[in-house]
């Protein structure tokens, strides 16, 4: 079965959100654009977390069962558990929306690794988000939005070229190891 292609602004709605004219990187990715759940609604499971496991622990008859000290103590390691369930959730939410929206992304840019624009560190792409937040504020469609970003990613690799070489000549390295 072919994969879906996705818009490039879809794509770019799931990973980045765009409020008051600015653009960020959204910490859990919305598949709400690919026909998921929305972000939203995992952020509000996880919070609901630690809440139903306070009242779980400190309810009258696990209260009276535990006493002062094992509660908290109790409450603590499952905490840790807790954070743990959410760093899980939050890393295969965020992978698999990477793997969907991949194919679209090479079909777009098919020489660039979609996780260059993702990666927080020093990337030939990293003002993709300026550059992409100046296409947002000028309301652009899809296909014109395209065009401002091929434009910007050309200016992008050439301001950054040397770094590109860099990474180019280490992938071949790998690849040939």
């Amino acid at each position: 079965m072919p994969e879906k292609t996705y818009s490039l602004n879809t794509i770019l709605q799931t990973i980045f959100t765009y409020k008051n004219n600015k653009v960020k990187k959204r910490i859990i990715y919305d598949k709400s654009p690919l026909g998921g759940f929305s972000s939203k609604w995992t952020k509000i499971l996880l919070y609901i977390l630690p809440l139903a496991m306070y009242a779980a622990i400190f309810n009258k008859s696990s209260f009276e069962y535990l006493g002062i000290a094992q509660a908290i103590v109790f409450y603590i390691i499952l905490l840790v558990f807790a954070m743990q369930i959410v760093i899980g959730v939050a890393f295969f939410n965020n992978r698999k929306v990477v793997k969907m929206v991949t194919p679209s992304w090479e079909h777009y840019f098919p020489t660039i690794d979609f996780k260059m624009i993702l990666s927080s560190g020093v990337t030939p792409y990293i003002e993709f988000i300026n550059h992409y937040e100046k296409a947002l504020n000028q309301n652009l469609d899809d296909k014109m939005l395209y065009k401002a970003l091929k434009n910007a990613v050309i200016e992008m690799e050439d301001e950054n070229s040397d770094l590109l070489e860099a990474i180019n000549r280490d992938r071949k390295k790998k690849e040939g190891k």
